[in-house]
């Protein structure tokens, strides 16, 4: 709802909004926040054991790198061809390479967000152990013109191995156990 929205291309970024509809007799991004707070409470209790960071992934990364039962979800600016507006890290070569070379490192589950591109193709191999799901979506620019994509989650083999055993990997000693320990370095 307040989302900046990714422009590609010629077209500037901007705050998300639209004036072209009605719902309710209110602006239509008004109107969402009337229904808000029931929404809001199904978030609230599927993220009661979820730890939300907002920092620079690679910083996140060498934080969480070596603790298995931590899931990382990276959401970073996208790295594609931007040419107006919101380009924070979206073009920076070095931040991407960098940020690819210690998830390639980790040892946490993660899932990497993004378009699909010869950087991430090259560093996020299934010879590395990471596999893509493709989703369709659409994104609307300020104008309201929509815009069609296809976005990529990459996991990587800890997620995967993870998923299929349905188990957190991790084994946690006697020691561990007594201490209350949910996430020990490994």
């Amino acid at each position: 709802m307040m989302a900046i929205n990714g422009v590609f291309g010629k077209e500037r970024g901007g705050f998300s909004y639209s004036d072209s509809y009605v719902r309710s007799g209110r602006e239509a991004r008004v109107n969402r926040w009337y229904n808000l707070p029931k929404r809001i409470s199904k978030f609230v209790e599927r993220l009661r054991g979820v730890r939300v960071e907002n920092k620079d992934a690679r910083k996140l990364l060498k934080q969480f790198a070596d603790k298995p039962a931590a899931l990382i979800y990276l959401d970073p600016p996208y790295f594609a061809d931007r040419t107006n507006g919101y380009n924070h890290d979206a073009n920076d070569l070095k931040f991407h390479r960098e940020l690819l070379r210690l998830a390639n490192r980790a040892r946490c589950m993660i899932f990497i967000s993004g378009y699909q591109n010869t950087l991430y193709r090259k560093m996020l191999t299934t010879k590395k152990g990471w596999h893509t799901k493709t989703i369709k979506a659409t994104t609307r620019d300020s104008s309201g013109k929509t815009h069609e994509r296809t976005e990529v989650v990459w996991m990587n083999k800890h997620f995967l191995k993870a998923q299929k055993s349905g188990k957190i990997p991790v084994r946690l000693s006697k020691r561990e156990t007594k201490l209350n320990k949910v996430n020990p370095t490994r």
